[in-house]
């Protein structure tokens, strides 16, 4: 099965293996290699101007984060963490979070609000109950203006009245999606209503795997900070 497949090999990405440096050692090292925690992050928050990532005081990205990023493959020991995501090139603080996290599991780092207030939440990503066959999803409304959504794959609505994350809980579940073992485009309608938010035309969702996807922006904007869609696979 590709979950099962997928979780093997996460697993083990999971584990710092010390071997980057190991021909210069005259004796062998036996120390086991330490687990860690890794995370994804998607930036939600409504500006013009990007974001810095960084972990207990220090800069952890290369590359500022625009509205509408999702990525990072970042890994960290367990342990409490200090995220902070800052005004890029600057030492102001938008949005930031202190958690306690676990080794060999998996975290998304979710913001959103606007420069004048921003927040994070991290999510312990659970993924009880995934589909080997069909597509997994999650999605994450981050437009504050955007009311409630109804999301689309290829043409086929497959959740509705999606609220503002900023007024609900997130989910930390994934869904399966019966029947759907690929999709290429990705459609957000305001609820009730076929006219799109916004559309991703180059999705590839592939039944099997976990997919967090999300709605970024302002309702109505045409300039850098219109509404997006996006999504991130997960490493499970």
């Amino acid at each position: 099965m590709a979950t099962k497949t997928n979780r093997l090999w996460a697993i083990a990405a999971l584990v710092v293996i010390g071997t980057g440096f190991t021909a210069c050692l005259k004796s062998v090292d036996t120390t086991p290699s330490r687990p860690v925690a890794a995370f994804a992050a998607i930036n939600g928050i409504v500006s013009s101007v990007a974001v810095d990532f960084y972990d207990n005081g220090t800069k952890a990205t290369g590359s500022a984060m625009s509205m509408g990023f999702a990525g990072i493959n970042y890994q960290a020991y367990g342990g409490v963490h200090k995220f902070d995501f800052m005004k890029t090139t600057t030492s102001t603080v938008w949005a930031t979070s202190t958690y306690a996290y676990d080794s060999l599991q998996y975290y998304t780092l979710v913001t959103y609000g606007d420069s004048s207030a921003a927040y994070v939440k991290p999510i312990h990503d659970d993924f009880t109950g995934i589909s080997s066959t069909n597509v997994n999803i999650r999605f994450f409304n981050l437009s504050p203006n955007s009311g409630a959504v109804d999301l689309y794959l290829s043409d086929t609505k497959v959740d509705s009245n999606l609220t503002y994350v900023g007024n609900t809980s997130v989910s930390t579940l994934f869904k399966s999606l019966s029947g759907i073992s690929s999709a290429s485009t990705i459609k957000v309608t305001a609820a009730g209503s076929k006219l799109a938010l916004a559309t991703l035309n180059t999705a590839t969702l592939r039944g099997g795997y976990t997919y967090t996807l999300f709605l970024a922006g302002m309702k109505d904007s045409v300039g850098p900070l219109k509404p997006v869609v996006g999504y991130i696979q997960s490493l499970y």
